[in-house]
């Protein structure tokens, strides 16, 4: 009995042994194979492509991020029309005319070009600058009006993010959109003497400038010499009153000729 049993447990050692080898042996790499096929195919090369066009994409936002131009800004002509009461070779003269007319209580500045000019009016529209004209010769008698004009295309010689472009082009926009609506303010503002009027719309049109100016944070050097003038420009609606309306309008025309020398500057030669 007991040799029985230990050939039959023998005989069943060796069974074991065969079945161990085909599942192991076999079978085991078939599955291991099908399954290796089935990750590749469905789960790992898919992702794996998918983090590639991630990767392609987001290395191409970054190219954008980095990508650096010349700024070239279009924009329309605009025409200057200056009254202009006087012109002298020396800086004293000037001076003396300018306190000649403040006490007719006719603003006068004086804008150093070839010579000292003196100036009694600075406007974008020359249907304003004829009715202030006008109004002047009530007063004196030696006026004419002065026309000049910017070109329609600014160059910022430095490099610039595109983007930076789009919104310094947006930026001297609505500087040259404020400039050209204010100064037609202005001409009923020193007729009438009243000056509620230009003191609202100059802070409307700060509170637009400065929003851009807040989005563009860059050092660029027309952005410096931008911030400079709208530094100037807040002080206007903050301190102006009417006795000293004349004050304020010859430091609001020193301001607009500080703002279209910057453009100039950078005009195309």
């Amino acid at each position: 009995m007991g040799r029985y049993k230990r050939k039959y447990i023998k005989r069943k050692t060796k069974k074991d042994k065969l079945i161990y080898i085909i599942i192991f042996g076999i079978i085991s790499p078939i599955v291991s194979i099908i399954l290796a096929f089935f990750l590749v195919n469905y789960i790992v090369h898919p992702n794996f492509l998918s983090h590639t066009d991630d990767s392609t994409m987001n290395t191409q936002a970054l190219e954008q991020e980095h990508e650096f131009s010349n700024g070239e800004i279009g924009m329309e002509i605009i025409n200057i029309f200056n009254i202009q009461t006087g012109s002298f070779t020396d800086l004293e003269n000037a001076k003396t005319l300018v306190e000649k007319l403040n006490k007719k209580d006719i603003p006068a500045y004086i804008i150093k070009s070839d010579n000292y000019k003196v100036f009694s009016g600075t406007f974008f529209k020359k249907v304003d600058a004829e009715e202030y004209e006008q109004y002047l010769n009530q007063k004196i008698e030696k006026t004419f009006i002065n026309e000049n004009f910017i070109e329609g295309k600014v160059i910022i010689d430095e490099e610039l993010i595109k983007e930076d472009v789009k919104k310094i082009s947006e930026l001297i926009e609505l500087y040259n959109e404020s400039f050209i609506n204010e100064t037609s303010v202005w001409k009923e503002v020193l007729i009438s003497k009243k000056h509620s009027k230009i003191k609202e719309i100059i802070s409307e049109n700060n509170s637009k400038i400065s929003d851009i100016h807040k989005e563009l944070q860059s050092e660029y050097e027309i952005l410096v010499k931008l911030n400079k003038i709208f530094e100037s420009r807040k002080k206007i609606p903050d301190d102006i009153k009417e006795d000293n309306l004349l004050t304020y309008y010859s430091e609001y025309n020193k301001i607009l000729i500080q703002y279209i020398n910057i453009i100039k500057e950078n005009e195309e030669d």
